[in-house]
């Protein structure tokens, strides 16, 4: 068995982010197994020193092949200038994106010393709830058409919808939509003042009965909310009111899980963007510079990011 990699980060710089990204990589390279440490200088001992910063000025500073640097904000030629004297000595720049990776390369820096990690995120930030808002009392008979409501709770992706409704008669069905796991502000009774309030704050009006219109939608529309109704009696005749109309509930959870769809696909294009991954990134090309690993080894996670390793590697491996 080989032995535990050591890695020391040399701490540059003590400004907040910098010395977050430092911090939080040697909290989770100690996580998985490495031995690693945070230091003002280098560690002749470790395997690797990994500089947060790439430019660190000390002339007397010992820098070695199995050095790494983060590489971030290159925006004159003088410190384009400066990652070249860094790749004469050191092991490898670690950029941010590709496109920074393209554009050192693209200014003579040699592409085998260089490569990239996207950064990570915290993941404790939640994408706020579309606000779904209704505004009418219910009735006995079947003009709303109010069990659609609840169908529609069923059905559609909860994690990105709550409701607001307004009106008395709802708590019956407010019980049933909670219990599917859907968040409801409820107001039983109308209030002028605070319905006001409310409608502009909805990022949806939603409306299911057929019943020739329902006038909370000319106060929707007045906000700017856009709306979720059925294409029937005064509705259409407010020329461009109808955001989407649906009739039936296939219309109505087809329409939102489409809205859904687009923000979920941007939580999707960081969500993989993890402390964890960003330190096993800079492992897999620290392995890959000290040749602890084989190519196969180094290539088992293809297909599933293109940084990192993927970056060094040649594309056909």
């Amino acid at each position: 068995m080989k032995e535990k990699l050591r890695v020391r980060i040399v701490n540059m710089d003590s400004g907040w982010i910098i010395e977050k990204f430092q911090n939080k990589l040697f909290e989770e390279l100690c996580k998985i197994g490495v031995e690693a440490d945070i230091a003002p200088e280098r560690d002749e001992k470790a395997d690797i020193n990994h500089y947060p910063v790439y430019y660190f000025t000390d002339s007397k500073r010992t820098v070695h092949e199995h050095d790494t640097y983060m590489i971030t904000h290159i925006d004159c030629l003088s410190k384009v200038e400066l990652l070249r004297e860094r790749a004469k000595n050191c092991g490898m720049g670690i950029c941010m994106s590709k496109q920074m990776l393209n554009y050192l390369s693209s200014m003579g820096i040699p592409r085998e010393k260089i490569c990239y990690i996207n950064p990570a995120h915290d993941h404790v930030i939640k994408p706020r709830k579309f606000v779904i808002g209704i505004t009418h009392r219910l009735y006995q008979d079947s003009r709303k058409r109010n069990d659609i409501v609840v169908d529609i709770a069923k059905r559609f992706d909860r994690d990105y919808y709550k409701f607001v409704i307004m009106g008395a008669g709802w708590d019956t069905i407010v019980q049933e939509i909670t219990n599917c796991g859907v968040e409801v502000d409820y107001y039983n009774e109308f209030n002028y003042d605070k319905y006001v309030q409310l409608v502009p704050t909805f990022d949806f009006f939603l409306y299911t009965g057929w019943d020739e219109g329902n006038m909370g939608y000319l106060d929707a529309l007045a906000a700017g909310v856009e709306t979720v109704v059925t294409p029937q009696g005064f509705h259409l005749d407010a020329k461009g009111g109808l955001t989407y109309p649906c009739e039936t509930i296939d219309d109505f959870v087809k329409t939102f899980n489409k809205i859904a769809e687009k923000k979920r696909d941007r939580v999707l294009s960081v969500a993989d963007w993890t402390w964890e991954n960003f330190a096993k990134k800079h492992v897999e090309v620290w392995e890959y510079l000290l040749g602890r690993k084989t190519i196969a080894e180094l290539s088992a996670n293809k297909g599933y990011y293109l940084d990192g390793i993927f970056s060094v590697l040649p594309k056909e491996i």
